[in-house]
């Protein structure tokens, strides 16, 4: 039986890393392995995810990244690792703030192969539940409309009542939160865009493999409990922390516009001077600030 690798990204959140890594004991009847990426070191997160591996009977690599060059880089280095293993096929890019079931891998694995003998399949994600309210539905996928600059989350804020169990779902992007692929994928197109550090590289990847002739699907047997934000400290709110990682946001969106839809980027300086526009009237004007520099 071929491997699964499963890439973990840890960023000073160890607590939530370990609580992930807990619920992969619940898996049975199927292969795999994790590369946990550890980032910076902060909070001397090495000292304890070494600490709680000692007696952790799945087999884990360690991979120790001393500079932060963002999520797509610290995920590249990893698969970077997988694509020297003789035994691996599969690849998961799974949040380290994440809780899975028992059958979330083996779901994705047998959707991936069934979907595979007819048709071109690129990224397969899963059915993503709030963690603190798992009825409530995070995504089960993505769209994205160059011609309105809008991209939307798939059953956001929906309670889960099995409305999209029996539907076959193309989305445009899949979220980062939970990316299944077959490793020769990378081959094909190329590995996770590094030019974002933070927001996009999800939709880009995903786009990108669209634009190939790939299909992205979602998997809604495979199901993903995910503390929204805990991996980058989102919080909506004027604060330091919020308003580091929302620049990325902002700046990434351009990035985005600039690579895929050259023709439509009027569009994204328009959605982004209405940004300005609702945060000066919200009085949220640091932010507005940053806007205002992402624009110019």
């Amino acid at each position: 039986m071929n491997k699964t690798h499963i890439i973990l990204i840890n960023y000073s959140n160890w607590q939530d890393t370990i609580e992930c890594l807990e619920s992969f004991k619940q898996i049975n009847n199927c292969n795999f392995e994790i590369i946990l990426v550890e980032v910076c070191d902060l909070n001397n997160s090495v000292e304890s995810l070494r600490k709680y591996l000692i007696n952790y009977k799945i087999k884990v690599e360690f991979i120790k990244l001393d500079i932060n060059n963002g999520f797509a880089y610290a995920n590249n280095q990893a698969i970077k690792f997988i694509k020297t293993q003789n035994n691996a096929e599969y690849i998961w890019i799974l949040n380290n703030d994440t809780v899975i079931k028992e059958n979330t891998l083996s779901s994705l694995l047998d959707f991936y192969k069934q979907k595979s003998e007819y048709a071109n399949v690129g990224f397969v994600g899963s059915k993503i539940l709030e963690y603190s309210k798992p009825d409530t539905i995070q995504t089960v996928g993505g769209t994205f409309n160059p011609k309105t600059g809008y991209s939307k989350l798939i059953g956001k804020n929906e309670k889960d009542q099995g409305q999209y169990d029996n539907v076959e779902l193309k989305p445009d992007y899949i979220m980062g939160a939970s990316m299944f692929f077959h490793k020769s994928l990378v081959d094909e197109i190329g590995f996770m865009p590094e030019g974002y550090f933070l927001y996009y590289e999800d939709i880009d990847w995903s786009i990108t493999a669209l634009k190939m002739g790939f299909v992205n699907y979602t998997c809604t047997e495979s199901v993903v409990l995910h503390k929204q934000g805990a991996s980058t400290a989102n919080k909506y709110g004027e604060n330091n922390t919020n308003l580091s990682t929302r620049k990325y946001m902002y700046s990434s969106y351009l990035k985005f516009y600039k690579k895929h839809y050259k023709n439509q980027l009027y569009i994204a300086y328009l959605i982004l001077f209405k940004q300005f526009l609702g945060r000066v009237l919200k009085g949220q004007l640091k932010e507005a600030v940053i806007i205002l520099r992402v624009i110019f």
